[in-house]
């Protein structure tokens, strides 16, 4: 484990005031270090023209090649707005009980919806958000408590109206496997 980490990169052009905060947040939540790791250009190999957005799927599996060695997950973070072949967005997307996720606060910004900017909500969204998608790569699945972070928000109202952290049944499966694979404890 010594040595190893949570890698965050950036892709494109993200400009979040209290980015930091949220990874250090991430490290008590999830009790591994986080670092951020090598910045990306936007993946024009992954934009969808007829969509006019990126196949998160692409953006995935380039990131997944690019994974540094040292690392335990690799997170991309981007301002793009990104889907799936089957869903018209996604707020993030993350290889279940995998490396890699991919998080978009493009529709997670207040303006985005005609309303004044709120840089502290924007930052809780982006937390749930990515304690969601790094539950996936641990290999948590979707909650039923609508109050757990790992329940499902295919919307802005859902998204607004879950926890941000994980209901207790959530929270004891990502601990007992975070201690079980990387700290060798079960």
């Amino acid at each position: 484990m010594e040595g190893q980490y949570v890698c965050v990169s950036i892709i494109g052009r993200v400009r979040i005031k209290g980015l930091t905060d949220i990874l250090k947040a991430l490290e008590k939540i999830f009790l591994l270090p986080f670092r951020f790791g090598q910045n990306y250009n936007y993946p024009l190999y992954a934009f969808e023209p007829k969509r006019n957005q990126y196949d998160a799927h692409k953006i995935i599996k380039e990131l997944l090649a690019r994974m540094p060695s040292e690392s335990i997950k690799l997170i991309g973070i981007t301002d793009i707005d990104i889907c799936t072949p089957v869903l018209e967005y996604v707020f993030g997307e993350a290889q279940l009980n995998g490396g890699v996720a991919i998080i978009s606060y493009h529709r997670l910004r207040p303006s985005f919806y005609h309303l004044p900017d709120d840089d502290n909500l924007l930052l809780l969204r982006l937390k749930k958000v990515l304690v969601h998608e790094i539950g996936h790569c641990f290999g948590a699945f979707h909650c039923d408590n609508y109050r757990c972070v790992m329940y499902l928000a295919n919307n802005i109202f859902t998204l607004d109206s879950k926890g941000d952290d994980f209901c207790l049944q959530c929270g004891d499966f990502i601990k007992e496997k975070i201690k079980k694979e990387y700290y060798g404890k079960a």
